[in-house]
């Protein structure tokens, strides 16, 4: 069965679940926990995924000296792709402009958000100190870019420019054929990751019950997300490919990243699903799907940056108890995207980084009243990560469609 359709039961059943189970107050603590498991097991895979495969993928590009083309087409596609995505979030607020909803958490300490991110920058900042390559692998859980630093030296090194190194170069790409497998692997029964954290996201939506009392807002945040999936970023990537692709194909066979994204907040443990998606389903090559996706998981975060606009001014407009001004919606829009290429410091929590990276950098004093974001962080995180989902699977589409090597993958054979 195609991954798209176990990976939408799973959902479903996970709302089935919470449905059910969700008044019993130690079903929270449960599904939480299995939940954080299964995700990390997800990380813990992604790691040696991205790892092999980011360096046979180097290798290969700069064997036909296509490196250069594809990482510039990446990177422009991730630039382009969250200011957009930033202007879209602000136009959205402009039409239908929201309060920030009181949550359970308003009344935590004002410095909760600012520790956390402190955290966050501290822990990333240790780990690109380059002490030694095997410990960063070893202890990289939530910030990939030490692992794609290593892996990319490695990859450079590993180019068949000559004889003698020609073997190296075909047993990395013989691991990174079999970090396929597992990848594949990995996206056949990954829907049950996605029923066990879909059931405790939605068991926390229906625990915390902020949304059901601030309906607006979750209109807002909905009619925006879907703005998004299906206008935005379809768009835009049909004008990337000169609208010889089909965005809307390329939507329904990325799902299963989407829906993973949604219910896990972790972008990187739907690597793994990504790289066999894009390879499998989407017509992109191993070679760009391995350096592409990666990539994305760090510098992509459009996502991120367009939900937590959607933080920002609604917490502007619920402090002052007035509609944000032209200028402050578009600097605002303007810090969020900034911010976001750097939130992948706090994966997981980007939402959170991007939020009071952007008060310090506009010199907004909230006092306090951004503590309210803390009890909607799985929802928030999880519409940020699904669309970043998005923004990956294109970027690897445009980046192949740019090397001109994509093909047309039929359904019958897509995963």
């Amino acid at each position: 069965m195609k991954t798209w359709i176990t990976y939408l039961a799973a959902l479903f059943m996970g709302l089935a679940t919470a449905m059910l189970f969700g008044s019993f107050p130690q079903t929270a603590g449960i599904l939480s926990s299995v939940s954080s498991y299964l995700i990390s097991l997800g990380v813990f895979i992604a790691i040696p995924v991205v790892f092999i495969t980011f360096a046979s993928g180097t290798a290969s590009l700069m064997k036909d000296r296509m490196g250069a083309r594809t990482a510039g087409m990446t990177a422009f596609w991730a630039a382009v792709s969250t200011i957009i995505l930033s202007i879209a979030a602000a136009a959205v607020f402009m039409l239908l402009p929201e309060n920030f909803p009181v949550t359970s958490t308003a009344g935590s300490a004002p410095g909760t958000l600012s520790s956390h991110v402190s955290y966050m920058i501290s822990s990333a900042e240790s780990s690109l100190y380059p002490m030694n390559a095997f410990w960063s692998l070893s202890t990289a859980t939530r910030f990939i870019l030490p692992v794609i630093i290593i892996s990319w030296i490695l990859g450079l090194s590993l180019k068949p420019s000559a004889d003698i190194i020609r073997p190296a170069y075909t047993v990395m790409n013989s691991f990174s054929e079999v970090m396929y497998r597992v990848s594949r692997t990995y996206s056949v029964y990954g829907f049950f990751i996605v029923f066990v954290a879909s059931a405790s996201l939605f068991t926390d939506i229906y625990q915390e019950k902020t949304l059901f009392a601030a309906p607006g807002y979750a209109i807002l945040l909905s009619a925006a997300a879907a703005a998004a999936v299906l206008g935005v970023l379809p768009l835009l990537f049909a004008v990337f490919t000169g609208f010889r692709k089909n965005p809307y194909r390329v939507l329904c066979r990325a799902i299963a990243p989407m829906l993973m994204g949604l219910s896990s907040s972790s972008l990187i443990a739907a690597i793994p699903l990504s790289e066999s998606i894009s390879r499998n389903s989407l017509g992109v090559q191993k070679r760009a799907s391995s350096v592409t996706v990666p990539l994305l998981s760090v510098i992509g975060k459009g996502g991120s940056a367009f939900i937590s606009v959607l933080v920002l001014l609604p917490l502007y407009q619920a402090t002052t108890g007035t509609i944000p001004s032209l200028a402050v919606i578009a600097a605002t829009a303007g810090a969020a995207a900034l911010i976001s290429f750097i939130s992948s410091a706090s994966a997981g929590t980007e939402i959170v980084l991007i939020t009071v990276l952007s008060l310090e950098m506009l010199g907004i004093n909230l006092y306090g009243a951004e503590n309210a974001v803390i009890a909607l962080i799985p929802v928030l995180g999880g519409l940020g990560t699904m669309i970043d989902a998005l923004v990956t699977a294109y970027g690897s589409c445009i980046a192949a469609s740019a090397m001109e090597t994509d093909i047309e993958v039929p359904y019958r054979d897509t995963i």
